[in-house]
């Protein structure tokens, strides 16, 4: 048996990752796998295949998603998108594996009937890093996905609750929950562009999306250079005294191939003894800039222990019940 690795791990650590699988794709899997499956065919596998362009999602082949099988899922996957025009600092998906490139309508109307054939699919996940970034309002998106009659969650900035045409049909178009990275309020990452505003702004938007009877999942990053433990503590003041209806919390992760883990190895601040295992988003496995690391974790599992607190998540899901008996298509 032979074994085959790709993805962003493998795309940021392949010289690591060499002793350890018969192959590696390097970038879009897509360009490389049937070159793949023919010289392991041939018995002439090769230790590394490089993506020597980006993959173009009109090429995209229907899944087979016949082969699941009738065992019932909680969600299913569909990319209409891949990459960001973004460039923050944090982000390990956004460029490793090439530019924004768009899924045309009539692709994702197909895949999307081939799903319905063939699994008892209604709750779908669009795959995308940003869904309506640089193109706003995707009329034809709107149309394949109100169609299908699915629901579906998806992730993009805060800024679509400034617009009034995604505004107007998202809800009708079978969204009932988006997840927004609003990042942090302690300091700005390189590279968010638009993403960063006042709070103020950022809730406002934030509420005219939940009042279309969409539920937003607020994601914050704790740990930026600048964090001190009375920062992190106002952090939990903010979310407990906003209307947002979910949220998410997660420690500044250096993931190999991104910009913050060159500057953070650069400063030698990256913790030695934490090896991969720790790049969870859930543990410190670097030295902040204005506590310990120590310091940095007990702040953030005070936080949690605030934010996630029984009656806190209470309000949150009577809060999401509320908007979703907005959305009239629920």
């Amino acid at each position: 048996m032979k074994t085959v690795l790709g993805g962003l791990h493998a795309t940021s650590l392949f010289e690591e990752l060499k002793n350890d699988f018969d192959s590696i794709v390097i970038g879009d899997g897509e360009s490389s796998w049937l070159q793949v499956i023919e010289d392991c065919t041939n018995e002439s596998l090769k230790k590394f295949y490089y993506s020597n362009k980006s993959y173009e999602l009109i090429s995209t082949p229907l899944p087979r998603w016949d082969l699941l099988g009738d065992k019932k899922r909680a969600r299913y996957t569909v990319q209409t998108q891949r990459g960001c025009s973004k460039a923050c600092s944090f982000c390990g998906a956004s460029r490793l594996l090439g530019p924004l490139r768009f899924k045309a309508a009539e692709a994702i109307q197909k895949e999307l009937e081939h799903l319905k054939l063939h699994t008892n699919a209604y709750m779908i996940e669009l795959a995308d890093d940003n869904t309506f970034v640089d193109v706003g309002a995707r009329p034809e998106l709107f149309d394949v996905l109100e169609d299908a009659q699915i629901q579906y969650f998806t992730e993009a900035e805060w800024i679509i609750g400034e617009n009034p045409e995604i505004l107007d049909r998202l809800a009708s178009s079978g969204c009932v929950q988006v997840l927004v990275g609003i990042e942090s309020f302690s300091g700005k990452y390189k590279g968010m562009g638009s993403k960063t505003a006042q709070i103020e702004r950022i809730f406002g938007a934030i509420d005219a999306i939940q009042d279309s009877g969409v539920s937003v999942i607020a994601c914050f990053i704790v740990g930026i250079d600048g964090e001190t433990s009375q920062s992190i503590e106002r952090l939990g003041d903010i979310i407990l005294g906003s209307s947002i209806s979910d949220v998410q919390i997660t420690l500044q992760t250096p993931f190999p191939g991104t910009v913050l883990y060159q500057q953070l190895k650069s400063q030698n601040r990256l913790l030695k003894d934490k090896d991969w295992s720790h790049y969870t988003l859930f543990d410190v496995c670097y030295e902040p800039s204005h506590m310990t690391a120590q310091e940095l974790e007990e702040s953030f599992l005070k936080l949690m222990s605030r934010v996630y607190h029984k009656s806190e998540s209470d309000k949150r899901k009577i809060l999401r019940k509320k908007i979703w008996n907005r959305n009239k298509k629920n």
